[in-house]
């Protein structure tokens, strides 16, 4: 079972009861901090009743009271393989925390080492047409070499990105619901390979299920975790319009497909590049905003043989002890020695002692 902090419990004990965002925020600051409310619940009751309602005060009043609440709930997470990254985590993003509204908890499965690794967001609409999910895919892998990539798990674009993104590196899908679903039902794999091979994240519940009002909330945590937004599709209407939304809000590049005149898929495209997105048809718009050169890095990549580049890689995404290097690329420590020794020579790597390397 992870270990947490005792303000990390609390944070965890306040999440806990389904409260929503305007109500758990403030109780948050109703004290200093939750775990400064729990102490002080008595007290503060009359308070927090007024805020939160008396069936759910009754129950947070009764939690407290409980000596194996607490114990019971981050037990049931650890057997559903939830990590939880609550605000006072060093594992939660600080670009997260600067949103004007930020999760309270992330629900994690999979490597919550990537929230601290550089994100590049990209979304798309479920009616995308085949051409442009094949371009999607291809951006999505190039930008994998330097971001992780950062979708939600929608058909159409979002699937897109994050098979191309798997193509070359992690992904970090975040989702509208809690972990005891899967919507739709027809990515249950893609959704176990970004566990497997990424992160997926949600501020819900594992019992919370789809709901329309949820995903426009998810989409801020997009746009919040990422410095950048590719929109690859987006109807007149589209959900995936409030993901640029929040991430232009938020102070975030926004980057969009160009679409030819009277293509439904298009139309929120050409909108937003009317008004703030930039119009990218080729990775070079993408690269250039953020310093990357794209020839520079391709050389640096085939400079490096097949086993360089997987632990190259994984330290790249996060990975620092040899045994989760060893891991990520799917192949025994003992295999190590040799890619690590020769990016250490060629400048790529440092040894930081006790089997740990990262990237210079």
């Amino acid at each position: 079972m992870p270990s947490y902090t005792k303000e990390e419990k609390a944070e965890i004990w306040l999440d806990s009861f389904g409260l929503d965002y305007t109500k758990k925020s403030k109780l948050y600051h109703l004290a200093d901090g939750p775990y400064a409310l729990a102490a002080a619940f008595s007290r503060l009751r009359g308070r927090a009743e007024e805020i939160a309602g008396s069936e759910a005060c009754a129950k947070m009043e009764r939690s407290l009271r409980s000596s194996v609440y607490l114990a019971e709930l981050l037990a049931g997470y650890a057997e559903k393989s939830i990590a939880c990254v609550s605000y006072s985590s060093p594992y939660y993003p600080e670009a997260l925390r600067q949103i004007p509204d930020p999760p309270l908890v992330l629900y994690c499965k999979g490597d919550v080492s990537l929230l601290q690794t550089r994100k590049f967001a990209i979304v798309g609409s479920r009616r995308t047409l085949p051409q442009v999910v094949k371009q999607t895919e291809k951006f999505a892998a190039g930008l994998a070499r330097h971001f992780t990539i950062v979708t939600g798990l929608a058909e159409g674009g979002d699937t897109a990105a994050a098979l191309g993104a798997l193509a070359v590196g992690p992904v970090i899908c975040v989702l509208a619901y809690g972990f005891d679903h899967v919507y739709p039902s027809c990515n249950a794999d893609l959704l176990a390979k970004a566990e497997q091979k990424g992160l997926a994240v949600s501020e819900y519940l594992p019992h919370e299920e789809p709901r329309g009002f949820r995903f426009p909330a998810r989409n801020r945590i997009i746009a919040g975790l990422s410095e950048g937004v590719l929109v690859v599709s987006a109807g007149a209407k589209s959900g995936t319009r409030s993901t640029a939304e929040r991430a232009f809000e938020y102070g975030r590049d926004v980057f969009a497909f160009p679409y030819g005149i009277g293509v439904p898929s298009g139309v929120g495209c050409n909108a937003l590049i009317k008004e703030y997105a930039k119009l990218t048809d080729d990775l070079v718009d993408i690269a250039a905003a953020f310093g990357i050169n794209l020839t520079e890095a391709a050389q640096e990549q085939a400079a490096l043989s097949p086993s360089e580049s997987a632990v190259f890689g994984a330290i790249c995404a996060g990975a620092s002890h040899a045994e989760e290097i060893a891991a990520k690329c799917a192949m025994p420590v003992s295999a190590l020695s040799v890619p690590l020794t020769l990016l250490q020579m060629k400048g790529k790597i440092v040894s930081c002692g006790g089997n740990r390397y990262a990237k210079v």
